[in-house]
């Protein structure tokens, strides 16, 4: 029996099994590319939502802007009293939900931050003030802490109509 040679001169048996030799479908291979398309997209959407933040807007006197501009506009001034309580007095014309006290222990330089809620007296309107006091009851004393901030939290509208807070930055905060 003669062998069979091909063009470059191999056995023609060896050439036969590779071209019978059977890979994945085009219809297959089409549906993967596809299906890893999509997820790579999905992925890639819910990635960068995490940088685009939603736009909270406040409405003042009939000017509406973004709640952070308005933290710019926020315009507080410290309160000491005798007894070494402090709060703030809201001169400006922005209303604040609520807002964070920063505080720097002495010597420990170890720094904590609170958060007084509207329902806990925390909602302060232009022209009032208020007197920052703990949980459990009693004012903070200000000789107690190397360094405090309070810090303001503004009301805002969501795209969605939902009302959310909105913290602002420690470049807007009065120090005590």
């Amino acid at each position: 029996m003669k062998k069979r040679k091909d063009i470059l001169g191999k056995d023609s048996r060896f050439n036969n099994f590779i071209i019978e030799k059977k890979g994945v479908s085009p219809v297959i291979a089409t549906v993967l590319l596809v299906l890893i398309v999509v997820v790579l997209g999905v992925i890639i959407l819910l990635w960068s939502q995490g940088f685009v933040k939603e736009a909270i807007t406040k409405n003042i006197g009939g000017e509406t802007k973004t709640t952070e501009q308005f933290c710019s506009e926020v315009s507080m001034q410290a309160v000491l009293n005798d007894d070494k309580s402090f709060g703030f007095k809201n001169i400006g014309n922005v209303p604040v939900y609520a807002f964070n006290v920063k505080i720097v222990g002495k010597g420990t330089g170890k720094s904590e931050t609170k958060k007084i809620e509207h329902s806990n007296g925390g909602s302060v309107n232009p022209g009032f003030n208020v007197l920052v006091q703990k949980s459990s009851g009693g004012y903070y004393n200000y000789d107690d802490y190397e360094e405090v901030k309070i810090i303001p939290i503004l009301l805002g509208k969501t795209k969605s109509g939902g009302l959310q807070e909105y913290p602002c930055t420690e470049i807007n905060a009065i120090n005590i």
